[in-house]
């Protein structure tokens, strides 16, 4: 019995060894297949790797191009560029500004540009004050010339009409000067007031010396001994006088020994300026 089980045994071992060959035998190629699966798998990588490198070099000679390419428009301004742009501006604007104040203060432009007196205030019944001169004025309107121009005021529409003091200096002499005569020379002392509504400015007064058939002999003037006032242009002046105010002067006139003076007279310049 047991003899009949080793043989049972060794034949089921048999059978097995005979269907793992025939398995073997069936395919051959199944290790090569899957090598050269393998094989075809790492290929594949290492082409995507190369297009990808590819298109990184084609990019990258894109970007090269673009950046050596001269550009449209200028786009390759600097901090210091611009800081220049804005330094020379800053350059026009002073010599600009400095142009306008020497207009401002030049008395001769200034003595060119009239402006109209304003010696009328007229109360209109809305409550506006108007200020100018009346040039004409009837029983039913009155005509006013102002600083922007002539306008016509119904009289109806008018409540009251003040004059008003000009707004100028009015410099007059307090009083006659003090004269004193020396051997060449003849000096002038005195005071001024301003009783004008506004400072007046270098504020000079000249003395006029004639013989007897009105010829001028000599002349001389001086500035008065006013207040200090420092004007935009940074000059400083001590001839200002202010409205209400009085200022001294003294003025010393030479002439010859032999002069034969029989008339004086005197007059008071000054400028206006802001």
């Amino acid at each position: 019995m047991k003899r009949k089980f080793h043989i049972f045994i060794v034949g089921l071992f048999l059978i097995c060894l005979s269907g793992c060959s025939s398995l073997n035998r069936l395919n051959p190629f199944s290790k090569q297949d899957s090598k050269q699966n393998i094989k075809e798998e790492s290929e594949a990588v290492k082409a995507d790797e190369v297009l990808d490198f590819d298109d990184i070099n084609i990019e990258e000679n894109k970007t090269t191009n673009i950046r050596e390419s001269e550009p449209f428009y200028p786009i390759d301004e600097t901090v210091e560029d611009i800081q220049e742009q804005i330094n020379n501006l800053k350059s026009r604007v002073i010599e600009y500004e400095s142009k306008i104040n020497r207009v401002a203060l030049d008395p001769d432009l200034l003595k060119m540009i009239k402006t109209p007196l304003i010696n009328h205030e007229i109360e209109l019944s809305n409550g506006t004050l108007v200020q100018g001169s009346i040039l004409q004025e009837d029983i039913d309107r009155v005509i006013l010339k102002t600083q922007i121009g002539q306008i016509r005021i119904e009289k109806s529409d008018i409540i009251s009409i003040k004059e008003i003091a000009p707004n100028s200096p009015n410099l007059v002499f307090e009083s006659e000067p003090e004269q004193k005569i020396y051997d060449g020379k003849r000096v002038f002392e005195g005071t001024v007031l301003n009783d004008g509504m506004r400072r007046s400015d270098f504020t000079r007064v000249v003395f006029y010396l004639w013989d007897e058939d009105t010829n001028l002999i000599a002349s001389d003037s001086a500035f008065v001994n006013g207040s200090v006032n420092q004007y935009s242009s940074g000059i400083i002046t001590d001839s200002a006088v202010e409205s209400g105010n009085y200022a001294s002067y003294k003025v010393s006139v030479s002439i010859q020994d032999t002069a034969d003076i029989r008339y004086i007279t005197k007059e008071i310049h000054f400028n206006i300026y802001d």
